[in-house]
């Protein structure tokens, strides 16, 4: 079931990457660091097409105890848990954006998104979390905060698995994170 999903949304994107767009309003490769719910970490956000990047992230963070029934999210500070995503975005609005004058400055603009994300146990001698698979499917916004720095905000539905239990649950998938921009390049 969860392979027909991802093929699902993997030819979805793969469909909306051939789409067009003005050239006022093309999406800029990004490489950040990041701040936020799923922790610190870096970003790399390539321009797949006019319309389509993919978030490709990795940092540390809180752990996950997932039962058939539940998620609970653990944070140590001092034994932090690692993460990596993958999280393509199809961004629907940023012609619209950029011909009522808006800004498109740092990728701007409202998306869709899918989220691939694998996290490590926080403290391995313990059985209180353990490696978890996270899958949702999410409707973000993506604004500048000046020239160096982006918010990013998101809510959506997913299906967190224990990999190493096989429990799984369903979640309400609720991002925010806060990112400096380190390099910025312009896509002609």
């Amino acid at each position: 079931m969860y392979k027909i999903i991802l093929y699902t949304y993997v030819l979805g994107f793969t469909h909306l990457s051939f789409a067009q767009s003005t050239a006022a309003s093309k999406l800029s490769r990004l490489t950040k660091a990041d701040f936020g719910f799923q922790g610190i970490g870096f970003t790399y956000e390539p321009r797949l097409s006019d319309k389509v990047t993919i978030d490709l992230s990795a940092g540390a963070g809180g752990g996950y105890n997932i039962g058939e029934a539940y998620l609970n999210y653990t944070l140590e500070l001092l034994n932090p848990a690692f993460y990596f995503s993958l999280t393509p975005k199809y961004f629907y609005n940023r012609n619209k954006r950029s011909n009522e004058g808006k800004n498109t400055l740092l990728n701007s603009g409202n998306y869709f998104g899918l989220r691939l994300k694998f996290v490590t146990p926080n403290d391995r001698r313990t059985d209180l979390t353990r490696n978890s698979i996270l899958t949702n499917i999410h409707c973000g916004i993506q604004r500048a905060i000046g020239n160096k720095c982006s918010i990013n905000s998101s809510f959506g539905i997913g299906y967190a698995q224990d990999i190493d239990k096989n429990f799984g649950t369903i979640y309400p998938a609720i991002d925010f994170k806060f990112s400096y921009i380190f390099l910025k390049h312009k896509m002609r």
